[in-house]
Formats: structure tokens, C-alpha cells, sequence
């Protein structure tokens, strides 16, 4: 038991058995936490984790956190646990809500390097690498790439967020992604700083307009790259799509209509928006798509 968080840790085996390792790793990678937060997902959580596991990254420790799951989702866990040293395993007894298990991963996360990871999607071979040259091409504090949309029951495909792989300074990006172009909302195509993580993650957004973001964990993550984008000299950005976002019905953003979606992200970046020094004119975009989600036409 960890008595400063009340979680259960399930300790992993003392010797790593890692998968074949990347050939082009050195020891001036940076370490990284993948954290994945989980509910009810035994039938996704280990092509999830394994796909982490099989890109070759040797420098990353993966960090399931159990919101209390009635399935096999613990048992899971635990399997993928002891397999790789790298993986640990927080429990909770009982669901904590979505932003309370994601806090209780970053909590335990002991690396520079934040990478979020929902249970139910999964990472292309190249994705730490890729990203990682990326960053250290650019100079930069984070990374952020395209992401492929596949649906499960049609197998239909649609690559998002594809920006140019041109360097943009951190303020840069923002107003890109205030100004209603395609860049990547979820954290699951980001490799970000941790601290930045921890300074802009919240579960205390207040509700406005019926919007609850909090409860529906919809606009939370955006805030994350938002704000640490803000802090960064300069950001790379990867249009390969490396991340893999699996669309089905139990997904939080495909059980709400498109609207509620927009607005709750909408919302959830105005109030980010306000406490920082951001141009009123970047705030115009997200003003008027509020006030078409919110429209009864």
C-alpha cells in the first residue's frame, strides 16, 4: 500500500524481460512514464500495453491504473505486470471516477516524460523513436503527431491532426490550436514534460452551460498540451500517424453527440484560456464553435 495516495501497488518481477530493444537506443534517451488509465477494458488492456512494450523503447516504465473494473481487467494487469519489470499496476477498489484514476497514474509517474495512453487504443512500432529524434531535431520540450481513427465495427479508417513537421515555438502552436485548425486534443499523441503535466492537469473545471468536464473527463486533456505548450521554447510536431485511437461505443467521446463533445472542449480551453496572457483574438474560435454546440439548430 502506498499510505501517501491509498493505492495498491502490485510489485513487479525483479528481473526485466524486455522485447527485442530498439537498435537505435542510447543512453541519452530520456526516460518516459506511459501512464493508462483503465476501466473494463480486459479485452483491449494488453494489445494496449504490448504495443508500448513492442516498440523497443528500453527507457519507459508503464503505469495501468485499475478504476475499479468488474471485468478481468485487474487480472490482466496483473499478467502484463509480471511479464515486463517495467509495467506496475495501481488497484482501486472501488471506480473513482475517470480524472481521479488519471491523477492517482500521474501521481506514481517518476519520469520527465509524460505519455497518456487510453486503454483502449494502442501505439504504431516507430512512436517513441520517431518522436523522440523529432524532439531532439528541434530542440524541443515535447512532441505532438497525427493520429489514425479506426472504427471496430467497419474497420473504416481517417487519419487527424496531420500538421506540417515544420519547428513552431510553443506560443505558436497554441494559437494554431486555438484557431480551430486540426491539431492533436488527446495527450495519447503527445509526449509532454512532466512537470508541465502536473501544473496544468485539473479536475476542477467549473460547470458552465451544462458542461461538466470533469465527469465526462472531456476537455481535461487538451488543457494538458495546452499548457505545456505554453511553457515550451519550441514543439515538435510528427504528421506520421504513430497513435492508433480505436472508435467504438463505449468510447467517452462517441457515446456523447458531436456537439456536447465540441462544447465540453470548447469550454474546457476558454477557462484555460483565461488564466493565461492569451490574445483575445485567439479566444474568438472557441467562442463562436461554443455557441454553435450549444444552439438548438
Amino acid at each position: 500500500m502506498n499510505l501517501s495516495t491509498g493505492h495498491t501497488i502490485v510489485p513487479a518481477p525483479l528481473r526485466p524481460t524486455y522485447p527485442q530493444p530498439d537498435p537505435a537506443h542510447t543512453d541519452d534517451d530520456p526516460w518516459i512514464s506511459v501512464l493508462v488509465p483503465a476501466y473494463n477494458r480486459a479485452a483491449t488492456l494488453a494489445a494496449c500495453v504490448g504495443s508500448v512494450l513492442a516498440s523497443g523503447y528500453v527507457r519507459l516504465e508503464v503505469i495501468i491504473a485499475d478504476n475499479g473494473s468488474t471485468d478481468a481487467t485487474a487480472a490482466v494487469a496483473q499478467d502484463l505486470a509480471s511479464r515486463d519489470a517495467r509495467v506496475r499496476v495501481i488497484r482501486h477498489p472501488a471506480n473513482l471516477g475517470p480524472l481521479p484514476n488519471w491523477r492517482s497514474c500521474l501521481d506514481a509517474a517518476r519520469y520527465p516524460l509524460i505519455h497518456w495512453l487510453w486503454s483502449d487504443d494502442w501505439v504504431e512500432p516507430a512512436f517513441y523513436r520517431r518522436m523522440i529524434d523529432g524532439m531532439v531535431r528541434d530542440k524541443a520540450s515535447m512532441a505532438l503527431c497525427a493520429a489514425r481513427i479506426w472504427w471496430e465495427d467497419t474497420g473504416w479508417q481517417r487519419i487527424k491532426y496531420s500538421l506540417s513537421d515544420q519547428p513552431r515555438s510553443g506560443r505558436d502552436f497554441v494559437k494554431i490550436a486555438l484557431n480551430g485548425f486540426s491539431t492533436a486534443v488527446s495527450p495519447a499523441a503527445a509526449l509532454l514534460p512532466t512537470e508541465s503535466v502536473r501544473r496544468h492537469f485539473t479536475d476542477a473545471i467549473p460547470v458552465r452551460f451544462g458542461l461538466d468536464c470533469n465527469k465526462r473527463a472531456i476537455g481535461c486533456d487538451a488543457r494538458m498540451i495546452l499548457g505545456a505548450a505554453w511553457e515550451a521554447a519550441q514543439v515538435h510536431y510528427c504528421p506520421e500517424p504513430l497513435v492508433v485511437f480505436r472508435a467504438h461505443n463505449d468510447s467517452i467521446t462517441l457515446s456523447s453527440s458531436r456537439k456536447r463533445v465540441q462544447a465540453h472542449y470548447a469550454w474546457a480551453r476558454l477557462h484555460w484560456a483565461k488564466g493565461h496572457a492569451v490574445p483575445w483574438r485567439w479566444k474568438l474560435y472557441d467562442y463562436a464553435r461554443l455557441a454553435w454546440a450549444l444552439s438548438p439548430i
